[in-house]
């Protein structure tokens, strides 16, 4: 799908619906070429200034360092780059055309403003030429054990647990926007409606990229499976606390035929999937050519990441991790860092300042 046509309605019934299906897709020229490589510049230009080679104290938590990467993930947050990127004009169109899928409002409740996104600040990953890369493994974002046991998601997952299972629609956002996740390393305190990143190089289909489930409805798959003969009464398919939701061949083979890789991506364009589904990032040795991103996903503005929105201010104003992240704080004395008076209104109102 092309920026150009998410920006001027001309987006297709067909795409649409092939949208509403797979639950995912890529933004095609979401930002000029350009302007994605001077981005990809300006970040190594802001951590070779403040000496983050030298200071580099390794993987801060145990998901993201199983990729033995030197570092890959970059526990980056307030550079310019990322800033820019994420109150920018181009980024607030394609996110509001995205929330659109969701049913936002029900029950007499708005469950989230779709036009307006919370900013949920997240790293950035730099595989450079020649890399090997674990990956990582297949898994979902959306919670832990807190899925069947806390009462938002038990409403916001109603269907599923009283029989109406043909009535479950993975687009629904009643519920999911009050209760936060359980607390753990590698938790997500805000309500996404789609995960996402921005490229910053060309990245070949075969170079350690992405790879989706695409259907969205699979999650209810991944809730009703521990209640299945099958499984023991002490196991919930792998799913505990403190670790990623996993999807393993041990109980979730056929999902798994359909995992799919994303096709060759070029520096500007942004990939997009559902918060619910199963995804991986695939290993690769020797890899060619750069393999960068920013991770910005759509958070659209609702009870839970306005609550969320009060510790982003802090870890902003101070150069701080932001608390859902290793509390690593490389940017606290950081020159360059990009400051309150560089907001425009979309930041603004993204942070919760206005």
């Amino acid at each position: 799908m092309d920026y150009a046509d998410i920006a001027g309605g001309t987006v297709s019934a067909e795409q649409i619906d092939q949208l509403k299906r797979r639950g995912c897709l890529v933004v095609r020229g979401h930002f000029d070429r350009d302007q994605a490589l001077a981005w990809d510049a300006g970040i190594v230009d802001y951590v070779e200034r403040n000496n983050f080679f030298e200071t580099y104290r390794g993987p801060g938590d145990e998901f993201f360092g199983s990729v033995g990467s030197k570092p890959e993930i970059y526990p980056i947050y307030w550079s310019p780059a990322q800033m820019e990127a994420r109150q920018s004009a181009r980024m607030a169109e394609v996110q509001a055309f995205l929330n659109s899928f969701w049913k936002h409002e029900s029950e007499g409740v708005q469950w989230f403003d779709p036009a307006r996104d919370a900013m949920y600040p997240d790293r950035i990953r730099r595989r450079p030429p020649g890399a090997d890369s674990a990956g990582l493994g297949t898994h979902c974002d959306p919670g832990t054990l807190d899925l069947w046991m806390t009462e938002s998601y038990q409403r916001a997952f109603r269907h599923l647990f009283d029989g109406t299972v043909e009535q479950y629609d993975p687009w629904d956002a009643a519920h999911r926007t009050s209760g936060p996740q359980y607390p753990g390393s590698t938790m997500c305190s805000a309500f996404r409606t789609f995960q996402g990143w921005t490229a910053l190089s060309d990245m070949d289909h075969d170079q350690g990229v992405l790879h989706t489930v695409p259907i969205p409805e699979a999650m209810a798959y991944l809730m009703l499976r521990p209640l299945l003969a099958d499984v023991p009464d002490d196991d919930m398919c792998g799913v505990t606390t403190n670790q990623v939701f996993p999807a393993t061949h041990k109980w979730h083979t056929d999902l798994l035929e359909g995992l799919v890789g994303i096709p060759d991506i070029e520096a500007g364009d942004s990939v997009w999937w559902h918060c619910d589904m199963i995804h991986s990032v695939a290993p690769v040795a020797d890899q060619r050519g750069w393999g960068n991103v920013m991770y910005i996903p759509a958070a659209p503005w609702c009870p839970r990441n306005e609550a969320y929105a009060a510790t982003v201010r802090e870890a902003f104003l101070t150069g701080s991790s932001p608390t859902d992240f290793p509390p690593e704080h490389y940017e606290r004395d950081w020159t360059g860092r990009f400051t309150h008076d560089q907001l425009n209104e979309t930041g603004r109102r993204g942070m919760g300042f206005n």
